[in-house]
């Protein structure tokens, strides 16, 4: 008996549990030849802008996660060299975020989403041990793409 995996209960409990005020889940979608990434569910946020971002590979931060398959960690988005072009990061912008961490989600050696944790009003990120949470967090080995 499958048990369906509940995303958004998963993304409150972390938010309250590490003290983050945003936390976001973007996935690809194979629907068509492109792929697209859009933030499918959050927690925290401040409207819902995020559900109008839709991007490609390389593209924003969850683009650039996905395609790297690697972690992103901007303690000061103002001191980074994202701060200039915050047009192409909608995420930030429409989120206000002032730091953040996101985390390549990985499937069967292929990155299928994003997890952003973020922090806003200049906030330090908590202290979260990256490689536990990635290896041993709430979504290490669920079906995320068909989810």
């Amino acid at each position: 008996m499958s048990v369906e995996f509940k995303f958004q209960e998963q993304l409150n409990h972390i938010r309250e549990t590490y003290g983050f005020d945003f936390v976001g889940l973007a996935m690809s979608s194979e629907e068509s030849d492109s792929f697209h990434i859009k933030w499918r569910y959050v927690s925290g946020n401040l409207n819902q802008r995020y559900k109008n971002i839709v991007l490609r590979s390389g593209r924003g931060i969850a683009g650039i996660v996905i395609k790297s398959g690697k972690a992103m960690t901007i303690t000061d988005v103002k001191e980074s060299p994202y701060y200039d072009q915050l047009f192409n990061y909608p995420i930030i912008q429409s989120e206000q975020l002032t730091s953040l961490i996101a985390l390549p989600l990985w499937k069967q050696n292929r990155v299928c989403g994003v997890i952003l944790l973020g922090q806003r009003q200049d906030k330090p990120l908590p202290s979260v041990d990256l490689d536990q949470f990635t290896r041993f967090g709430p979504f290490f080995g669920k079906d995320m793409i068909n989810s």
